[in-house]
């Protein structure tokens, strides 16, 4: 069910992302700003043709970035949530703490792939992880410091900020968040259903969010404004100007 979930999400966004270039190719005409303009000189926070940033001073990006950045590395390393259990009457605690990375691992650790009936779909989940919450927030990271080098050199690489918003679609910090909050706020409930009404009263569970829940939390908020405010903009004036004058070359 997880992966078929997975497919048919997949390729809602593949759909959505084919409309919407070929809206742009058929109704909108494309935008002014060819490809071969990448390499054309573009002030500091405004390219050639109309096409610029959310903020006109680089510094602000970059100083959002790296903000992004840092709270991303921090979440990434800090206690993400924990789990707690102990039996009544008995000293001995069982704590086992998570962060992103070892959340991860978890799926496939040989605890959880002893009498595991679908180890090779546990492995996909795994892999899915990796690639969703791991892989693509620091592929959009490395992409977004290419646009912002190449920004500040006047190019205007617009076709790979274009990427790297399709990426960033993907990145499912957000999503993860909210799957571990809904885990961690009904857990102790889960176990006494598990362990029955018998077992229930011999065992004590507490779970609780970390420090890296929240740190993540603004992580997603900052780097998606990050994200928002890379995105090439261009002056509507300027747009409908060129489009009357490819309007009148192509009647010539």
């Amino acid at each position: 069910g997880i992966i078929a979930f997975f497919v048919a999400t997949l390729w809602e966004f593949l759909q959505i992302e084919l409309i919407k270039v070929m809206y742009e190719k058929k109704v909108v005409g494309g935008e002014n700003t060819s490809d071969e303009s990448d390499g054309r000189n573009c002030k500091e926070g405004e390219g050639s043709e109309g096409g610029r940033l959310l903020f006109k001073q680089l510094w602000i990006p970059i100083f959002i970035y790296v903000a992004s950045l840092a709270l991303y590395i921090s979440g990434a390393v800090t206690e993400l949530m924990f789990f707690e259990n102990s039996d009544i009457g008995s000293p001995g605690v069982c704590l086992r703490s998570f962060n992103l990375a070892t959340l991860g691992n978890a799926l496939v650790s040989p605890s959880s792939l002893t009498d595991n009936s679908a180890p090779g779909q546990t492995w996909i989940l795994f892999l899915v992880y990796v690639i969703l919450v791991l892989a693509f927030p620091v592929l959009t990271h490395i992409l977004q410091v290419i646009f912002l080098i190449g920004w500040s050199r006047s190019m205007k690489l617009k076709r790979m900020i274009k990427w790297t918003s399709a990426i960033w679609c993907f990145a499912c910090i957000e999503v993860l968040l909210i799957g571990v909050f809904a885990v961690e706020f009904k857990f102790p409930q889960l176990v006494g259903k598990l362990a029955g009404d018998t077992n229930a009263g011999f065992l004590e569970v507490k779970s609780g969010l970390g420090i890296g829940f929240y740190i993540l939390i603004a992580y997603s908020v900052v780097a998606g404004f990050l994200q928002w405010s890379l995105i090439v903009r261009y002056d509507e004036k300027k747009q409908l100007l060129a489009e009357s004058v490819a309007e009148m070359e192509n009647a010539v």
